[in-house]
């Protein structure tokens, strides 16, 4: 008896993609469903102080004064402001931390974030003025979280004068992120149409078969 080899691998060939064909409705959804947003760093930047500056458009406020660029603050910044102008408060012990992050609007001109503050107080006296500020603080050092900052980005003004610039003693780096996603249906219309799919590609799955079968001469 002669076994006919080809002819049974040409089946098992047949049989694995029409398997793989019976599930081609949810496979296309699954596919082309559009990715749940994820930030990206646009850059990153090191800012060194805080100063009183104006945009092109004439707004004063304050301003982080960065490496490469400047950030206007338009919200959240007065208490820091006034916490750093206070000669009670010592500046040398206040870090930020490294990982602070802004998040991008508007095609990369304005952002919203949280940076954290560190004050390692000396003295009851030292540490009730902190916590008037909003530090929270432990037995060795206080903590203050800044969560509404929002403000805009501005190339450096080669006019500004940061000659009363309230100096960071430790400049920290800050993440620029911006959110995106990818093409495709939407995550929750994706979810409301998988059983839809599911069943169709049950249901047709014998037509499947049968347009596979046509198409390769089985």
């Amino acid at each position: 008896m002669k076994l006919n080899f080809k002819g049974f691998f040409k089946a098992a060939g047949l049989c694995s993609l029409a398997f793989a064909l019976t599930g081609c409705l949810t496979a296309g959804l699954l596919f082309n469903t559009a990715s749940p947003p994820h930030a990206e760093q646009w850059r990153s930047d090191s800012i060194k102080g805080l100063s009183l500056a104006e945009d092109s458009n004439g707004t004063k406020g304050y301003v982080f004064v960065g490496e490469s660029l400047d950030y206007l603050l338009t919200n959240g910044g007065d208490e820091v402001v006034k916490m750093l102008n206070d000669p009670a408060i010592h500046g040398a012990r206040i870090t930020v931390s490294d990982n602070a992050k802004f998040i991008l609007s508007s095609g990369h001109k304005n952002f919203s974030g949280v940076i954290t503050l560190y004050y390692d107080w000396n003295g009851e006296e030292d540490k009730a003025l902190a916590t008037q500020y909003g530090f929270i603080c432990d037995t060795r050092r206080c903590t203050w979280m800044l969560d509404s900052l929002k403000g805009s980005i501005h190339q450096k003004n080669k006019k500004a004068d940061y000659s009363n610039m309230m100096v960071f003693h430790q400049p920290f780096t800050v993440g620029f992120y911006a959110y995106k996603t990818t093409d495709g249906v939407p995550r929750g219309l994706a979810n409301a149409l998988l059983p839809v799919t599911l069943t169709l590609d049950i249901v047709t799955s014998p037509l499947q078969f049968l347009i596979l079968c046509t198409t390769r001469n089985c």
